[in-house]
């Protein structure tokens, strides 16, 4: 790419295969378990950045409601087609798939309660550009909930440290939940915190 501080995108081919990657092991380990880790209520709006082919995008539509929304935003021009196919399938309107070309969703300010960004990390070029476009789409109390992926979680956490924008409020295991430093009210939200118990 021209700029290398763009998100980096998977060929139509290898991305194919990573689709069928993702049915294999979805097979044995379903998505919707990560979802316990935190309470989703009806109502809530919620980013999956970096969906993919939807695997938390539609379980977080049926969770939501149809008084939330969730808007799924990758880079990847078959992964907002597989999610727009999948939401039509299992007629969910409360799904917005945004194709996006650099780290700007184009979504309103302060809208967002929860943002979700799953193994995405090792694709991002400019971590300092995604960081600031999550801040800013999260409300006072929004989080965001990360699974850094291939990345080591003491690197992830120097990263998203290093912003300056956001404190990480608790590790478990590979999940990272991850609260907008200059939000913060000294108090629980109560909007999004791991449960007891469940495994990610």
């Amino acid at each position: 790419m021209a700029n290398d501080k763009k998100p980096r995108v998977e060929s139509d081919a290898s991305y194919r295969v990573y689709i069928w990657y993702c049915k294999f092991v979805d097979l044995i380990w379903k998505p919707q378990r990560r979802l316990e880790n935190f309470s989703l209520k009806e109502g809530m709006a919620v980013v999956d950045y970096g969906c993919g082919p939807g695997r938390y995008t539609l379980p977080i539509a049926k969770l939501v409601g149809p008084k939330g929304k969730v808007f799924a935003v990758d880079i990847q021009p078959l992964a907002i087609s597989t999610v727009r196919k999948k939401a039509a399938r299992e007629s969910l309107t409360n799904i917005e798939a945004i194709l996006v070309d650099s780290y700007n969703t184009g979504i309103q300010s302060s809208s967002i309660d929860l943002v979700l960004f799953v193994d995405t990390l090792h694709l991002i070029g400019d971590c300092d550009a995604l960081f600031r476009e999550i801040h800013r789409i999260l409300k006072q109390d929004g989080v965001l909930f990360m699974d850094p992926g291939h990345v080591e979680m003491s690197r992830a956490r120097e990263i998203v440290e290093g912003t300056g924008l956001f404190t990480i409020v608790e590790c478990r295991g590979d999940d990272m939940l991850v609260a907008p430093q200059a939000h913060q009210r000294g108090e629980d939200s109560g909007n999004t915190n791991f449960v007891d118990g469940a495994e990610p």
